[in-house]
């Protein structure tokens, strides 16, 4: 009760009283409400061992019973309090018990401070949090987005009648994961994961695992396994981030916030060049030439090379170039040479270039399409020649140049043999425009969209057969968790690294 001003009580002595009742008022409910959070676990039957509990503002209670009510159904130890009740006598019982906490973001949800409470009680339990984002156009800040911001979100956002069970379904999977892996999950860890057992999301790589070739015993094996290691990039990285990622056996280099970043064998961050702006619409390849131990940085009018020691960027003199209509557009290294595809802008031509290394000493320069030849298509009864509407990538192997490119409006990679003359040796039509990572063995290489897609494909090319059966040599996969894929490149011998949105997802053989 709050003390009244009289006789023998001073405004001051009021004042002071009413405030430490407000502080013990205020203690009390902190206790009580993380008490309460506990304790409504226990209402979930004594036979299930894991509890999942959701934690929500009761302005979206309607749509957060809905997910409840459909995953309940496929049998999953659910608890939300609405539906379940209160036990208070198996509160010690059930603290052990909680393997997650599910925690549905808004607006209300982050001004609450029963929900931020419910929050940091998981968080200081290390109790595992799945976040959920339920609305269009906002983000987490401020105390949200510190505990939220290094985790995978599951996007709940502009969910219907009609995408219900596709958009649940994906909260479904990594809940089924985290009952599979235990309280110990490392789902809310900003570090990486070293062991493939621990690692979060089973269907971060296949929604099918059934669509994996079962009998090409030469396929990559990389898509069959967990990540064997991830970690969420630095939020000096997630800004501008660029489609094109290159690696060497000990780096991965990317280049985002119009800078170039060095990462790591363990995926961390070791230092990055500030001192050169290399805007993503600037950048145009990056590679590794094992000649100079240098990576190469390609710009649409510049050349670098960059010291992985340093990080520092030296410009190539060799390449400077007084065309203003000539960009360059693509480069990729064998041990002795480096290969390069500029384009004549007035006149839309690609040239193929080759010079020697380390000395960068001109070697030649040829039309890219006099090395396709002077084959005809008929196209609306026309006879046409191979006219190169577009070109993104080159890509070396064994002595050989894999470019795709756009002709009459379908997308191919031409096979280039190098050893004299570039002749070509195969092609292979693609569904979309995309780039590539060629892999080891050289015949196996994935294919993934050169913008944000949620898919890539492997590709096996017998290049001593013309035709290829695409049920055999094309793998479709999925990666499961409404994120987008950046890129993918070769990482070591056998490495795979994946950048997918704000994560770099490595895969070991």
């Amino acid at each position: 009760m709050t003390p009244t001003v009289g006789r023998f009580t001073s405004p001051t002595t009021v004042k002071k009283n009413t405030e430490q009742h407000k502080s013990k008022d205020n203690a009390l409910r902190k206790r009580r409400t993380v008490v309460d959070l506990t304790l409504n676990m226990a209402s979930v039957p004594h036979s299930l061992s894991h509890y999942i509990v959701f934690s929500y503002h009761k302005n979206h209670q309607e749509l957060v019973f809905k997910v409840y009510q459909y995953l309940k159904g496929q049998n999953l130890p659910v608890w939300i309090d609405v539906e379940d009740g209160v036990n208070k006598d198996q509160y010690n019982s059930v603290r052990e018990k909680i393997t997650g906490l599910v925690c549905f973001m808004t607006p209300m949800y982050e001004s609450s401070q029963r929900c931020q409470q419910d929050v940091e009680f998981a968080k200081n339990e290390g109790i595992p949090i799945i976040a959920c984002r339920i609305l269009r156009n906002w983000k987490p800040s401020g105390w949200l987005n510190k505990v939220t911001s290094d985790l995978l979100i599951i996007d709940l956002r502009d969910i219907n009648d009609k995408n219900f069970e596709d958009k649940v379904q994906k909260l479904q999977q990594k809940l089924n994961w985290l009952l599979d892996t235990g309280r110990n999950s490392p789902v809310m860890s900003q570090s990486s994961v070293t062991d493939p057992s621990m690692l979060g999301d089973r269907s971060i790589v296949y929604k099918e695992p059934s669509t994996l070739p079962p009998k090409n015993k030469s396929s990559i094996n990389h898509q069959k396994k967990h990540p064997v290691k991830y970690r969420m990039l630095p939020t000096t990285c997630r800004l501008y981030l660029s489609n094109v990622m290159t690696c060497s056996h000990e780096y991965i280099l990317i280049n985002a916030n119009n800078h170039l970043h060095l990462f790591d064998k363990n995926l961390r961050l070791i230092r990055s060049n500030n001192d050169v702006r290399i805007a993503e619409i600037d950048l145009r390849d990056l590679c590794w030439c094992p000649n100079l131990n240098n990576f190469i940085i390609l710009t649409r009018k510049q050349i670098y090379l960059m010291n992985p020691l340093t990080c520092k960027l030296s410009l190539i003199e060799n390449f400077k170039s007084n065309d203003r209509l000539e960009e360059y557009v693509s480069c990729c290294c064998s041990d002795e040479k480096l290969y390069l595809v500029t384009c004549q802008l007035s006149t839309k031509t690609y040239f193929f270039h080759d010079y020697n290394l380390p000395t960068f000493r001109f070697c030649r320069k040829l039309r890219i399409r006099d090395l396709i030849g002077t084959s005809l298509l008929i196209q609306n009864g026309l006879f046409n020649k191979y006219e190169i509407e577009d070109l993104i990538s080159i890509r070396y192997f064994q002595q050989k140049a894999a470019i795709i490119m756009r002709i009459a409006s379908n997308w191919y990679i031409y096979i280039f043999s190098l050893h004299e003359l570039p002749v070509l040796v195969k092609e292979y039509q693609l569904d979309g425009r995309s780039r590539m990572a060629i892999l080891n063995p050289s015949t196996q290489w994935i294919v993934f969209k050169d913008y944000l897609a949620n898919e890539f494909i492997q590709v096996n090319i017998d290049l001593k057969n013309n035709e290829t059966d695409q049920s055999v040599d094309f793998v479709k996969g999925c990666i499961d968790f409404d994120a987008h894929l950046h890129s993918v490149a070769l990482f070591g011998p056998s490495n795979l690294v994946l950048l997918i949105d704000n994560a770099l997802i490595l895969y070991k053989n």
